[in-house]
């Protein structure tokens, strides 16, 4: 039977991926209900045609199992809101390099394999599993790891959905690779969808829009799953603060010294993340303004509906003969694009995107299964 569908593979089989699977399994049965589905198609892709084809981690208790069984294996802490059946699908060593330094290293013991993965393994893997998109989950501060992921992509002629705050969209090198395999890229640092920075951001861009002149902010985030665990190691956050200091700098805002970030793992939250906002502000005649937000959410699921989005995005804009950073899509999919832009602008190109892949793709363009 001939189908579309997306092949994706994923680097990093932590809660995020949990609640992505989640999503897709999901979507198969109530997709146009879903809550937090912008879109049922993009680009005439639902989010149930995502095929999951390959997994790479490098933890002992995930590599060689079912991606099914993998999702909700320690240390992963998302919540199991969706039974997964059994996928077919085992979790293959992924390359180490500097994937658990740190803290990690006291929660994560690597696979025994993984030391010896190189980038044309994870090519040959990618190529054997004709792979449409990766999303690469890894850890924040594995910046050689995402990196050789990114190349193995653009070699094998997978899209790479950049989840990280690492530089590849961001790296010259790297988006200039993409460009010339004819590769479509998508980074840096997924956005939630609806978190801290789209909030904070928003915020800003409302109340410049009233001329409103703000004095001061702060963004203060905690949350108790291994992403926050990860961040608690100021040598492995260094590029988490960057760029969230750079999607605050898009709305225009001077963003040097505001504190904004990753400030504290607790436990108990497991993958809830709390954030704190204030904004100080001065309006007519110098009269003082601030508020004081206090946002929960469910943190996995948050970014899985961003990744629903970018697959397919990913998949379409390669359908379209599109290589290199897909700037038209990447400020609202992300903190740290290469062009920044303020809220309102990012969704209006975001929203222009998909409505110009509507279009029927040709039947030559969809995988036969």
């Amino acid at each position: 039977m001939t189908e579309r569908c997306i092949r994706v593979a994923l680097a990093g089989v932590g809660s995020c991926a949990s609640s992505f699977v989640q999503a897709v399994v999901l979507s198969r049965s109530a997709e146009q209900d879903m809550p937090g589905l912008m879109h049922h198609r993009i680009g005439g892709y639902r989010l149930g045609d995502v095929e999951f084809v390959a997994a790479l981690d490098v933890d002992h208790r995930k590599v060689g199992i079912d991606l099914a069984e993998a999702i909700g294996t320690a240390p992963t802490v998302a919540v199991r809101h969706v039974a997964v059946p059994p996928m077919g699908l085992k979790v293959g060593a992924g390359p180490l390099l500097d994937g658990v330094e740190g803290k990690l290293s006291k929660i994560v013991e690597p696979h025994p394999d993984c030391g010896s993965v190189t980038a044309s393994m994870v090519t040959a893997a990618l190529r054997d599993a004709e792979t449409d998109v990766l999303v690469c989950f890894l850890p924040t501060g594995a910046r050689a790891a995402v990196q050789m992921y990114a190349r193995a992509c653009a070699e094998a002629g997978a899209a790479f959905v950049n989840a990280t705050p690492e530089p590849v969209a961001n790296c010259p090198e790297l988006a200039a690779l993409f460009l010339e395999r004819g590769v479509p890229l998508l980074g840096d640092d997924l956005r939630s969808h609806l978190g801290a920075t789209t909030l904070h951001t928003a915020l800003i861009e409302l109340l410049g829009s009233r001329g409103v002149r703000i004095a001061d902010t702060y963004q203060l985030n905690v949350g108790g799953n291994m992403d926050f665990y990860n961040l608690s190691d100021p040598a492995r956050s260094h590029s988490k603060q960057l760029s969230k200091r750079r999607a605050l700098a898009s709305t225009g805002l001077d963003a040097t010294d505001v504190a904004a970030g990753p400030n504290g793992y607790v436990k108990y939250l497991g993958d809830r993340k709390v954030c704190f906002l204030r904004i100080e502000a001065e309006g007519m005649l110098g009269s003082p303004l601030s508020m004081e937000i206090r946002l929960e959410v469910e943190d996995s699921p948050n970014a899985a509906a961003v990744v629903a989005n970018a697959v397919r995005v990913a998949r379409s804009a390669a359908d379209q003969g599109l290589s290199g950073v897909v700037d038209p899509v990447c400020a609202f999919l992300f903190k740290s694009p290469p062009l920044g832009m303020p809220e309102s602008e990012a969704l209006r190109c975001f929203q222009t995107f998909v409505e110009k892949s509507a279009a029927p793709v040709p039947a030559a363009l969809a995988h036969t299964t």
